[in-house]
């Protein structure tokens, strides 16, 4: 038997907090949802300008048909601004729809505050993401120590014009490239990031940023290499090399993976050089870390995104490690089916395998240490598909989903799991 008060105390009125909000709502539960009102600065590619690849445009569009699919309304309201045209910003237009729902819904109460505490007897689900202000960022650190619970986020450069002929590559993988380093290359690249660091001063290079290509080129020697520059066999080389540099491709150049920094882009460009293959290399997006608290979900959460260790808490939207707002909303979403069924004493239920949204969960509680969540390009749900931009495949993985949703929704209303 659960213990709580009949509330539910939502932290944070971002993508996730909101979907959840409505959700209960909708099912008769009272909601106290709780907004730091921060302005949102959206980042999403559209706003950037930045065309998705093929694999993370399929990915998205079916877990915007499976949202749709189970009765999302921020999702259905971003499918009718799609349909009517609008060019603006998708994500911030969601977002005020989202809130205005929010605040005329008779079942959730909407407070401007900051809460830096959580009353055990009630459920509770934070959702803050990037609004976390440092009061609550304290508490999930006190609650949960400094192994599970960040506030800074990697940024990796994106790098176009190397030589590809340096590079190699995994039987099967079309995503992902190797720079494969012997120990003098690799000392190069260290050596390069220390005559950088010796130029800035002292004064410049006091307090360091934690796992950036600086900060662990002071270190020691094999800092790098024990994080970011990790050794692996590759096919083709008879020995294992002394580091190894992995490389995504993206739309437009290759995203150096695991790589961070605070330094200028011109000290990232000259260091990026020092590489075998970089010489004449274009710095596309430089390396940068930001503010952004997240916990290693892996060890804080079971699969319905609730804690381990204090079974009326619960977790949503970026704070899991997620970035894409779709995911946010999926995971807002995920939670509210989880507190719905914690909160009326009855069995919680995982999202089936088969879809999407299914994949997500599972992502979310895989991820390695230390390594932000992966979004919508690695779900592992197509194997050796080259040709993501044929209509027919999103039909036929969402065909493959809805009948999966189908029978959880059955059993999640009428079945097993009441």
């Amino acid at each position: 038997m659960n213990y709580y008060q009949k509330v539910v105390n939502i932290i944070g009125c971002g993508f996730a907090g909101i979907e959840c909000a409505l959700f209960l709502a909708r099912h008769d539960i009272k909601v106290h949802i709780f907004d730091i009102h921060k302005e949102y600065k959206c980042n999403c590619d559209r706003c950037k300008k930045i065309k998705e690849c093929e694999k993370e445009e399929l990915f998205e569009g079916l877990l915007r048909r499976e949202l749709n699919y189970l009765g999302s309304p921020l999702i259905r309201e971003e499918d009718r601004l799609i349909r009517a045209g609008y060019s603006g910003c998708l994500a911030t237009k969601i977002l005020e729809y989202g809130k205005k729902l929010v605040k005329i819904n008779k079942n959730i109460e909407y407070f401007e505050a900051c809460i830096s505490q959580l009353n055990p007897r009630e459920i509770n689900v934070i959702s803050t993401g990037s609004n976390t202000d440092e009061k609550m960022f304290n508490f999930l650190l006190n609650k949960f120590g400094s192994m599970r619970c960040f506030n800074k986020l990697s940024v990796c450069p994106i790098v176009d014009n190397i030589e590809i002929s340096a590079l190699k590559r995994k039987e099967g993988d079309n995503e992902y490239f190797y720079l494969p380093l012997d120990y003098n290359e690799y000392l190069k690249f260290v050596n390069s990031i220390i005559k950088v660091i010796n130029s800035l001063g002292k004064e410049n290079t006091k307090n360091l940023c934690a796992n950036t290509i600086e900060e662990l080129a002071v270190k020691g020697r094999d800092a790098l290499r024990s994080f970011c520059l990790m050794p692996i066999y590759l096919k083709d080389l008879k020995e294992k090399p002394y580091a190894v540099l992995t490389l995504k491709k993206m739309e437009r150049g290759y995203r150096l993976e695991g790589i961070s920094s605070k330094l200028s882009r011109q000290n990232q460009l000259e260091i990026i050089k020092s590489l075998k293959g970089f010489s004449d290399v274009e710095l596309l997006q430089e390396g940068n870390v930001e503010d952004a608290v997240y916990i290693n979900s892996k060890y804080v959460i079971n699969e319905f995104n609730q804690s381990v260790q204090d079974k009326n808490l619960f977790f949503a939207g970026a704070i899991l490690g997620l970035s894409n707002f779709h995911d946010c909303i999926a995971s807002g979403y995920m939670t509210a089916l989880n507190v719905y069924k914690y909160y009326n004493d009855m069995k919680m239920v995982p999202l089936p395998n088969s879809s999407l949204m299914g994949r997500l969960a599972q992502k979310i509680i895989s991820t390695s240490l230390l390594k932000k969540n992966s979004n919508l390009e690695n779900y592992d749900i197509i194997a050796n598909q080259d040709d993501y931009a044929n209509p027919s495949l999103l039909e036929s993985l969402f065909n493959n989903s809805v009948g999966g949703l189908l029978k959880f929704k059955e059993d999640y209303r009428y079945g097993e799991h009441v």
